[in-house]
């Protein structure tokens, strides 16, 4: 993905500061994390929404919106969390957090940030988890010791690191470009069904379905033999009961600097057939969007299912370092934008049943 000249991390060191300009050591004050503006419950129906939001004044943090109540949070605050997913019940975090030995690992805290649990410690950075859908387990790209590429695994949503599986046996050759499905880098979030099949987006060419077994069990592969309409897939997601996939595909032009000038939010079945947009916004070229978003670090194309099945929640990008959060029904009506809040990109949503 393409990366800020200044990532979010170096930008909340800056802010901290090393000393006053008088000398003194006093750090200097963090952004306030302000409240959620006004948004509208109802376009989720019920359940709750947790999403990332990085804004371009300086903060970071968790919000938390809880349709069903009709109240918002906000947690974490100007901590640097990659990937915070909600629990299926509502009541946990799984995030990734940095350890000097072993980079980003994969944490699981309640929602409030308190009782956190490390739960994953390769010796790289994990990609963003995610979890089962009966919440006991998280599901985390890992990349095994002296390995070229990134493999699948679960793990126990407490420390227990027994219980921990390995659910791919990806391969690659030195010198060999790498082939679908394979997973390279931290950046993908692997989405698991309640048949324990996994989808995810492939080099950002394919849509991969892995069986319980490590198959392929289904794909997408758009043409990219027009390079003025290049597409790039991002944040698989399955829907609640399994029978169907979610995904992102933005259109690019390899001749005009890779500049995003569509998005779509698109759905399969679970066998690859019947590929279906449900939504599609064009993108300006003054928008200077490229393909992953400007913002270092995980999804910040990414999407997810409401627990009912009944709509999709996904960031749009309205620049390289502004988004918000929309809503679509899963029949494809209803587009509805979700957040607004000026200069902040919101991305990483994730859903839970209360």
């Amino acid at each position: 993905m393409r990366a800020l000249p200044i990532t979010t991390s170096l930008l909340l060191a800056t802010l901290a500061g090393c000393g006053g300009s008088d000398g003194s050591t006093e750090p200097f004050p963090l952004p306030v994390v302000p409240s959620l503006e006004s948004v509208n419950f109802a376009l989720l129906g019920s359940g709750k929404v947790a999403f990332e939001r990085i804004s371009s004044t300086g903060y970071v943090a968790v919000y938390v919106i809880d349709a069903t109540a009709g109240t918002s949070a906000h947690y974490f605050d100007n901590t640097v969390e990659f990937g915070a997913a909600i629990s299926p019940d509502g009541r946990r975090i799984a995030y990734t957090s940095y350890n000097s030995a072993t980079l980003y690992d994969a944490i699981v805290s309640n929602l409030d940030g308190t009782n956190p649990q490390h739960v994953t410690r390769f010796p790289a950075q994990e990609g963003p988890p995610s979890w089962t859908p009966d919440g006991t387990k998280i599901v985390v790209a890992g990349w095994p010791a002296n390995s070229l590429v990134y493999q699948v695994y679960s793990q126990s949503a407490v420390t227990n690191p027994s219980d921990q599986t390995q659910l791919t046996n990806f391969s690659a050759t030195p010198g060999v470009p790498f082939s679908c499905p394979v997973i390279i880098d931290n950046q993908i979030r692997v989405s698991i069904s309640s048949q324990g099949t996994l989808a995810f987006a492939c080099l950002m060419s394919e849509i991969d379905v892995v069986s319980a077994a490590g198959s392929v069990s289904a794909s997408y592969k758009p043409s990219h033999a027009d390079r003025s309409h290049w597409p790039n897939l991002f944040a698989a997601a399955w829907s609640p009961d399994g029978a169907k996939v979610a995904f992102i595909e933005t259109t690019s032009d390899v001749d005009a600097n890779l500049l995003v000038s569509s998005y779509a939010i698109k759905v399969m079945n679970a066998d690859g057939t019947n590929v279906t947009t449900l939504a599609a916004t064009p993108i300006a070229a003054a928008a200077n969007v490229h393909p992953g978003g400007g913002w270092n670090g995980p999804n910040n194309f990414s999407l997810c299912w409401m627990p009912d099945g009944s709509r999709l929640v996904f960031t749009i990008p309205d620049t390289e370092l502004i988004g918000h959060l929309w809503v679509v029904r899963a029949d494809g009506t209803g587009l509805t934008q979700l957040t607004s809040a000026p200069l902040v990109w919101d991305r990483s949503p994730s859903c839970s049943r209360s």
